[in-house]
């Protein structure tokens, strides 16, 4: 029966990972962007476990649902239309607003889901991740307007795992930043973009990001 169990979990996880990679596909050049954020989520959440004032709700279960939820966060992008999606210049204000609305897109779709299964541990880390990983410690971000603690820690860890693999992507409106140029960016945004104790657990694992950004098809 275990086995059995065993191999349905990992059925519908191989078949949410398909899913995800096909929204992937429509605008990621490398085509490993899930799995380096998976591995970025996951090391910061092992680091910042070691702070105790995280060591009691982020255990073995969390970080697990966060590596296997992680690979959601953009599936609303299935919803934008490829040209603004795949616009090769900068957005208008208007396309902007179209754009942001990945983040609803994704957490409605999975909110079906937790329709059916309202204490899902996992499908509701899904939905805290695809709505809230665009939000900023200091309430600017969207599409809530969240701040500080308010925003899930899961979606303030992804939003720096999102953040450093985006800037060391080339895109059609910029170049692949180097590994140094995209921490300093990133540091600079403590406290204001993104949550400090992440900003902390990120600055003593940052040689491991490089590490796996370049073992998983990037520069």
């Amino acid at each position: 029966m275990a086995e059995k169990v065993r191999e349905i979990s990992e059925s519908q996880l191989t078949t949410i990972r398909a899913l995800t990679k096909l929204a992937e596909s429509r605008d990621d050049e490398t085509g490993h962007h899930i799995e380096r954020t998976q591995a970025f989520c996951k090391l910061l959440a092992e680091k910042i476990r070691e702070n105790s004032r995280y060591s009691a709700s982020i255990d073995d279960t969390y970080i697990n649902n966060l590596y296997h939820a992680s690979p959601l966060h953009d599936i609303g992008k299935v919803g934008i239309l490829d040209n603004i999606l795949l616009k090769p210049g900068k957005l208008t204000p208007e396309e902007f607003d179209i754009m942001k609305t990945h983040t609803v897109i994704g957490a409605n779709t999975l909110q079906t889901a937790r329709s059916k299964y309202p204490k899902n541990s996992f499908i509701n880390m899904g939905i805290a991740i695809t709505r809230s990983h665009h939000e900023k410690w200091n309430g600017s971000g969207y599409p809530d307007g969240l701040s500080g603690e308010d925003i899930p820690l899961c979606a303030r860890i992804m939003a720096v795992s999102d953040v450093y693999d985006a800037l060391r992507s080339k895109r059609p409106y910029k170049p692949a930043f180097s590994h140094e140029k995209s921490c300093e960016i990133i540091m600079e945004g403590s406290g204001w973009h993104f949550d400090p104790a992440v900003i902390n657990a990120f600055h003593a694992v940052k040689t491991q990001f490089a590490e796996i950004r370049e073992q998983m098809g990037g520069s």
